[in-house]
């Protein structure tokens, strides 16, 4: 019976035994491919930073994409992390025509090390991980102020100078070859300096030169810009449009001025006039060109294109005094008709559909001090900041004035010019999440 009992614990040690081994043997196994999996987690992580970045950079070329690409890869997956063996990652850039966009993919493999697996002869293990972005085509056009209070003394003398420079690095941001993009600066009046058509694409040189051939001077009549801007982008057909149609606005100052056809002694004169030159006719589509002093009795009920209305779409701004057939031509009634003008515009804008094209997304661009104060009291309230009508034409969620069913845009804003940078690189990512 002893030697039975003996031989019988023999056995049960020696299966304990083989079981613990097998046992250990998938623990450890457990631990390699749970390290293979952090490496593949990891590594999933790193090309799609990596996809996005080279997306981002796609407007500067297939080469500077797959630069960045490379660069961001390495700095989310750093080299000999967690003991892997990491194949330098491929980047592929693909535009698709229908879509009127670019698809980026970055792929790559590690071999992860095994430790425990060796025991049943498994020394590595091989993960991959491929990340893809991808960036529409879109149609954008830059609409600049230009006016006097931009130059000294109201404005420090670097200002213009800084103003070039944002404006011409925003621009530099974007697909040369698939996007289009438009310039328009404006005072009295505003001038077209690049226009977006049917084919695709846009001269970066060109757009740059011009930016920097601004000059300044005049007042501020963002109807006539918003206008131009918005003809611009309805000019391409609604089959060759971007997903994505864009207004960028900068401005300094709340608007003062209008474009119509204005009755006077002499017969009715079309241009463009500021509350602060009563009586005093600037041509449309230049931007500070005089025409001559009238007398102006009333304003006409919208601009002279018939489009855009004089009036407040909602009533909140009127006309002094109120009730009348007619509009006096006043400073402050001037002030009602040039921001009651931008909103209509920018409404009429965002709101577009069907046959004439997807609705127009706009962002806003503020500097200085003047937007957040009121430059002629007319009874406004603080809520008439020019601040508050950037915000507006902007449809920031939030806004008085905000429209749920139309896009909203963003308002970005620079205490002073240094801030300009910022500014208009803040707009750019906002586009730039829109875009993927």
């Amino acid at each position: 019976m002893r030697c039975r009992l003996r031989g019988g614990s023999g056995q049960v040690l020696v299966g304990f035994a083989a079981a613990a081994v097998f046992l250990l043997a998938m623990i450890g196994l457990a631990i390699d491919l749970g390290m293979a999996y952090l490496v593949k987690t990891k590594l999933s992580a790193a090309v799609d930073a990596a996809a996005l970045a080279a997306g981002r950079a796609v407007a500067q070329g297939e080469s500077a994409a797959t630069a960045e690409a490379v660069k961001f890869f390495a700095v989310n997956y750093p080299d000999g992390l967690l003991g892997a063996s990491v194949a330098a990652p491929s980047t592929t850039l693909r535009y698709d025509n229908s879509e009127k966009s670019w698809e980026v993919t970055v792929s790559t493999t590690a071999v992860a090390p095994a430790y425990f697996a060796k025991v049943l002869g498994r020394n590595s293990f091989t993960v991959g991980a491929t990340g893809t972005s991808t960036i529409a085509s879109l149609d954008l056009v830059l609409v600049l102020d230009s006016t006097h209070s931009l130059m000294p003394p109201t404005s420090p003398a670097e200002t213009p100078g800084l103003l070039k420079s944002a404006a011409k690095t925003f621009v530099s941001k974007f697909d040369e070859r698939n996007d289009r993009i438009g310039l328009i600066h404006f005072a009295m009046g505003a001038e077209e300096d690049a226009s977006i058509n049917a084919r695709r694409g846009f001269n970066k040189t060109n757009v740059a030169d011009a930016i920097e051939a601004i000059t300044f001077g005049g007042y501020t009549n963002v109807e006539e810009a918003l206008r131009l801007a918005k003809h611009q982008l309805d000019a391409v057909p609604p089959a060759q449009q971007s997903r994505l149609r864009i207004i960028v606005l900068f401005s300094d100052g709340a608007p003062n001025g209008v474009a119509g056809d204005f009755k006077s002694s002499v017969g009715t004169v079309r241009g463009s006039l500021s509350s602060q030159g009563l009586g005093e006719l600037y041509a449309i589509n230049r931007r500070n060109s005089f025409l001559g002093s009238y007398d102006i009795a009333y304003l006409p009920d919208g601009d002279f294109s018939g489009t855009v209305s004089f009036h407040s779409p909602r009533g909140r701004r009127g006309f002094d005094p109120p009730g009348a057939p007619q509009i006096p031509h006043t400073l402050c009634n001037l002030n009602r008709a040039a921001r009651n003008a931008a909103e209509n515009i920018a409404n009429a804008a965002r709101s577009e559909s069907g046959a004439v094209g997807r609705p127009i997304v706009i962002y806003t661009i503020g500097l200085g001090a003047r937007l957040a104060e009121l430059e002629v009291d007319c009874g406004y309230g603080n809520d008439e900041l020019g601040l508050n009508l950037m915000k507006r034409v902007a449809n920031v969620k939030g806004v008085d004035t905000y429209q749920p069913d139309q896009p909203a845009g963003i308002f970005a804003y620079a205490a002073n010019a240094n801030e300009l940078d910022a500014a208009f690189d803040t707009i750019y990512r906002d586009i730039l999440r829109l875009t993927k």
